[in-house]
């Protein structure tokens, strides 16, 4: 907020980005969950229902509690992150933390009212990888994002060192 207590530009954009993302992620998984297994590019991407009742890409304990508690800590540290380290974070920075932060609160939401997370994207044909879903994809833009931001600051400041 700024200092006539009013949202400003960038709080009103990242908090647009997390309802999209979350909106779009729910639609989806309602949609998939009332159509049959799609074929979508053959033997490429295939669509088809999936509950995933277990941690992040269906690696982990079935322990609900253990999910909410990772969850909400790691969704914690990084609004919080946002939200006090403003002025030496920039705003690409906070857009792909708000996608890690809409698609976890999303899967969340799937986990509370279901007790499972919908997964439909199966790319199995010609990788293996687990079936996912659009809030993972945005959790995992967000997080590569995030690690090249960091690592191309580091490097920067190591050029920066080196002149020194």
């Amino acid at each position: 907020m700024n200092k006539k207590g009013k949202l400003s530009k960038e709080v009103i954009l990242l908090i647009s980005i997390v309802v999209v993302i979350i909106l779009v992620d729910q639609i989806t998984k309602i949609w998939i969950r009332s159509s049959n297994e799609i074929d979508v590019i053959s033997g490429v991407l295939t669509f088809k229902i999936s509950e995933n009742n277990k941690s992040a890409y269906g690696i982990g304990s079935n322990s609900k509690a253990m999910y909410f508690a990772t969850n909400l800590v790691i969704l914690g540290v990084i609004f919080k992150f946002i939200s006090t380290q403003n002025e030496f974070v920039d705003k690409k920075l906070k857009v792909f933390l708000s996608f890690i932060l809409a698609g976890g609160i999303s899967n969340v939401i799937d986990k509370l009212i279901q007790g499972y997370v919908t997964e439909f994207i199966d790319f199995s044909q010609i990788v293996n990888l687990p079936v996912i879903n659009i809030a993972d994809l945005f959790i995992l833009i967000g997080w590569v994002a995030t690690a090249a931001i960091f690592a191309s600051f580091t490097v920067k400041e190591w050029k920066n060192k080196d002149k020194n």
